[in-house]
């Protein structure tokens, strides 16, 4: 049996001999993250186990179209009559604990199913591969091993989740791991056209609004290298527009030729700045991001600062010209 096989069956045994799972991401879910969040509810559920899907942050209107949306929870906090219910903890994609901002859980018994290099194991079972292409992925051995069919909307949600992380498969996680994954995932029901239609062609127009305005705030430095773009508060009051409707735009930048590292800051709440790193070839963001507590891959990390927008700008971008400077 393969390691990835053998881990995979772990998390089987785990669901399997558990009562009410309880299963959660990381703050400000991607297709990646709900994406796996709700297939492995309806995998739960196929088990005879109850599940509940927990977020801290809700969903970006790309994914609005996932089934079983509405299983999904937005809280601050885990309510205390759900938590005296549960008895098994799932945390999908996230490389330290911390990351779902729900440290009522962590008492309870967890399973770790991540992706991310930096994860330093800290489930009471863990399934960590760093060559999987997406934690969707990852989530078909432990259907195989719990010996769940997957059904037309599992593979929705699993092809969603893997179809995000890779980029629409343009980044190097494109691996023939995932096309296999994505070939078994569209045999077993899910529809590239339908979901890639449903991700790219229905944005709300409050999203272009803010689109703009972010768009408007681009700097190039570094002789066109870096891209940096900032979102505030009251640009999302002007749009009409919410947090998580800042989903992808640090893409937009990234594309721009001759561009190899994109900064986006987002100072929503006072003395906290969220920034997301993306980066192209060898420039390794996810140490930066590391340095100040944060994560992620080589190529697409985040981190939270605790500070000003100047003062984020000013500890982040020098790191980012070390980065290229050692590139």
């Amino acid at each position: 049996m393969s390691n990835t096989a053998g881990k995979a069956l772990e998390v089987a045994q785990a669901l399997s001999s558990a009562r009410f799972v309880l299963i959660t991401s990381h703050r400000s879910p991607d297709g990646d993250a709900l994406g796996s969040e709700l297939a492995l509810w309806e995998m739960c559920g196929l088990l005879g186990r109850q599940a509940v899907v927990v977020n801290r942050d809700p969903h970006p209107a790309s994914l609005a179209f996932l089934p079983n949306l509405a299983k999904a929870q937005v809280t601050e906090r885990v309510p205390a009559e759900l938590l005296d219910q549960v008895d098994l903890v799932v945390f999908l994609e996230c490389p330290g604990p911390e990351r779902p901002g729900f440290p009522e859980l962590l008492p309870k018994p967890l399973v770790n199913v991540d992706h991310h290099l930096d994860n330093p194991l800290y489930g009471t079972v863990n399934f960590v591969d760093p060559e999987a292409p997406a934690v969707g992925e990852m989530l078909l051995a432990v259907a195989d091993a719990a010996g769940v069919a997957l059904t037309p909307t599992m593979a929705t949600c699993l092809y969603t989740a893997l179809v995000t992380d890779t980029g629409d498969f343009r980044y190097s996680n494109a691996t023939p791991r995932a096309f296999a994954a994505a070939q078994r995932l569209v045999e077993a029901g899910a529809q590239p056209a339908a979901i890639a239609e449903a991700l790219n062609d229905h944005v709300p127009a409050r999203v272009i609004r803010l689109q703009a305005l972010v768009l408007g705030t681009l700097e190039l430095q570094a002789d066109g290298r870096v891209a940096v773009i900032t979102c505030t508060a009251d640009m999302l009051k002007t749009a009409g527009a919410f947090p998580e409707d800042t989903e992808d735009m640090i893409n937009i930048v990234r594309a721009i030729d001759g561009v190899k590292v994109a900064v986006f800051f987002k100072a929503f709440a006072p003395d906290t700045v969220r920034v997301s790193l993306r980066s192209k070839g060898p420039i390794n963001v996810q140490k930066l991001a590391a340095a100040f507590g944060g994560g992620g891959h080589e190529n697409a990390s985040g981190l939270t600062f605790h500070g000003d927008l100047p003062q984020a700008r000013a500890a982040i971008l020098p790191g980012i010209l070390q980065l290229l400077e050692k590139a």
